[in-house]
């Protein structure tokens, strides 16, 4: 059997403990109070950095257009189309209506528009435009003999 009790194991415990377990708790707790501390000045660091910068943007901001919006209102919401089809039938009775009436495109310069019908008859009467006729080109003198 093995002997459990040895005479150097009482004496040792009456002594205390002669080896510690390695970790300095001082050191831990100064550890963390630095780390707060350097936690807490960086913030009131970039607190006061932000700060700088909100004034900085204010006072160089660009004075706002006086028809444009207040500041802080929301775009209006989107234009969407919900009768596509009568949009379309609407778009193409403005075109037929612009293909097949007279009217003005530009009074002041005298540029009408008429229908494509009568235009097509006007072609057919008139014919299309012909360039005049190029006179033909010279031969080339010959040099020498």
């Amino acid at each position: 059997m093995a002997d459990t009790k040895h005479a150097h194991a009482a004496a040792a415990a009456s002594l205390g403990p002669t080896e510690g377990d390695g970790i300095s708790y001082k050191g831990l707790v100064w550890f963390g109070a630095i780390l707060a501390g350097t936690t807490l000045v960086c913030q009131i660091l970039m607190w006061g950095l932000f700060e700088l910068f909100d004034k900085q943007a204010t006072r160089d901001d660009v004075a706002r257009a006086p028809l444009a919006a207040p500041a802080g209102t929301l775009a209006p919401p989107p234009n969407l189309l919900t009768d596509e089809a009568g949009n379309l039938a609407n778009f193409r009775h403005q075109e037929d209506e612009v293909l097949s009436t007279y009217g003005w495109v530009d009074r002041n310069g005298g540029v009408v528009r008429i229908p494509i019908a009568r235009a097509k008859s006007l072609l057919l009467e008139r014919g299309l435009p012909v360039r005049g006729t190029a006179p033909k080109a010279e031969a080339p003198k010959k040099v020498g003999k």
